[in-house]
């Protein structure tokens, strides 16, 4: 993975990645905060030293030495005291708690509705959609011996509604360890599966179900289109949330927890992988998907120092039904943005071991 990383393309191509959805989460918090009215001080694209910058109409632009990261700083969000320049300006603590919260959900919901969109012009541009239908069973499937059969449509696993073909091939990929419950249409008939079993395969010490089966595909319709990408976006949604919750129960050790040098590793074997250039932009944007809808769940974790964490805090204000004091608020903030680049700082260099 090393000489893979270390390729120019895969590097400009990882730094434009996360440039990109850094950019689309600042944006949100910039947009929101300009149409609630509160003073901005700098849009800023980085972390560290400026390399660039330059004065706008209404606040500073910057670009600055890291990629890793960006902000938008506010009159007022991190300091009492205002600049001669910013006076005139609303600081954030004068606007209403509810105008807060939506400038705090601004970023991580324009990385959700990024990952939507993408995910639509993916559908929009492959030559078929792929069901939930079964066509025909593998050599070693083991599922058609516990009552699966070919023209079966499933609709629901372990309780979970199946929708587009992403939701099915999770489901037995994470569930599939143990027998699964499968709920099909058969001959225009709902009917329930229960105990099904699939090959268990294990990658890196973690065990996980195997699709044992072909699926139908089906030429393309505005409202299969339509379906898809919605679905496939929500699935997506899904997945995140649910290997998120896998991970806290430990299911999954920390050498699943990559940074953007691990995920760099993986867009380069991308890049190395693709067998044409429209296949490999195809698996870099289905990337771009996962990354931007990762980004934008983290983001809502009610961790102080996260957007979910502001969030944590304006819902105590309204349960108080005054602001929190602003330097606890800063401490704790403060705390634990020490423990999340700590964490970063590990995350990093475990990622950088791995590529040697």
């Amino acid at each position: 993975m090393a000489g893979i990383f270390s390729s120019i393309p895969t590097i400009l191509i990882t730094v434009f990645i996360f440039g990109l959805l850094i950019f689309i989460h600042e944006l949100g918090h910039y947009i929101a905060a300009r149409r609630s009215g509160v003073g901005i001080i700098e849009f800023a694209i980085g972390m560290g030293p400026k390399l660039y910058s330059w004065e706008g109409k209404y606040n500073t632009f910057s670009l600055r030495a890291l990629p890793i990261g960006g902000f938008v700083s506010m009159v007022g969000e991190y300091s009492d005291e205002i600049e001669v320049k910013d006076k005139g300006k609303t600081p954030l603590a004068e606007i209403s708690v509810w105008k807060r919260m939506i400038i705090v959900l601004a970023g991580p919901l324009m990385n959700i509705l990024l990952g939507f969109v993408v995910m639509s012009v993916l559908v929009m541009s492959s030559d078929y959609i792929y069901t939930a239908t079964v066509a025909e069973f593998n050599d070693a499937a083991t599922s058609n011996q516990h009552g699966l059969m070919v023209d079966d449509q499933i609709v629901e696993i372990n309780g979970k509604g199946i929708y587009v073909y992403t939701d099915m091939s999770y489901k037995i990929v994470s569930d599939g360890i143990k027998p699964l419950d499968i709920t099909v249409i058969r001959d225009g008939k709902k009917v329930f599966l229960k105990d099904v079993r699939v090959p268990v395969t294990n990658d890196g010490g973690v065990n996980y179900g195997e699709v044992d089966f072909k699926v139908w595909a089906k030429e393309k319709t505005v409202g299969n289109v339509i379906h898809q990408s919605f679905f496939q976006s929500v699935s997506t949604i899904y997945m995140t949330m649910d290997s998120l919750l896998d991970a806290i129960g430990g299911r999954y050790g920390a050498d699943a927890v990559s940074g953007p040098v691990g995920i760099g590793g993986e867009i380069g074997n991308v890049i190395e992988s693709g067998s044409s250039i429209t296949e490999t932009v195809r698996n870099l944007a289905t990337i771009l998907v996962f990354i931007s809808i990762s980004l934008g769940i983290f983001n809502l974790l009610p961790i102080p120092v996260l957007d979910g964490g502001m969030l944590l805090f304006c819902i105590i204000e309204i349960i108080r039904r005054k602001p929190m004091n602003k330097k606890l608020e800063r401490t704790i903030s403060g705390v634990f943005m020490v423990l999340l680049l700590t964490a970063t700082a590990v995350i990093f260099f475990k990622d950088l071991v791995n590529l040697f």
